[in-house]
């Protein structure tokens, strides 16, 4: 039974795993723990940049969303002064229009007045036509009342 139990074999065995623990920390653990640490460490440098770049992809998206207003309210101010001017110059060619509206009326109504006046003329001229004919048909023989009328009403029929 001494081989069963011996001491020095259990000595010797407590040895090597004494032994082998030491050898497996060296060899297995600390190069496993580096690597894992290493790990651990370029993990969080990631995480950090990633923070870094949502809080900057969040800034620039407040920035273009001002940048949009900004737009926004330009645009705007551009259609309001567009609109502004658009009616500006609808006043302006209405006036103009009203303008040349009244100086056409005025440029007819004096086409108009001289027209009369030449139409006057003329009717003035034809009546002394008429007056001087009807002297010379009167002269030429003898009047009389009823002769008078039947001219008068001759006359006023050629005028008329």
């Amino acid at each position: 039974m001494e081989g069963l139990f011996n001491p020095l074999s259990i000595l010797l065995h407590v040895i090597n795993a004494i032994i082998l623990l030491v050898a497996l920390y060296f060899l297995l653990l600390r190069p496993v723990r580096r690597f894992v640490n290493a790990r651990s460490e370029n993990i969080e440098a990631h995480l950090i940049s990633i923070t870094a770049a949502e809080h900057e992809v969040e800034q620039k998206r407040l920035d273009a969303r001002e940048i949009i207003a900004e737009a926004r309210k330009a645009a705007e101010d551009t259609a309001a002064k567009s609109i502004t001017q658009a009616h500006e110059q609808a006043q302006k060619v209405l006036e103009d229009a009203h303008k040349a509206a009244a100086f056409i009326i005025k440029q007819a109504n004096l086409d108009a007045d001289s027209m009369r006046k030449k139409a006057r003329d003329e009717m003035c001229s034809e009546v002394a036509n008429l007056s001087l004919l009807l002297a010379s048909k009167l002269l030429k023989r003898e009047v009389k009342q009823q002769d008078h009328d039947q001219l008068v009403d001759e006359f006023l029929k050629k005028v008329v």
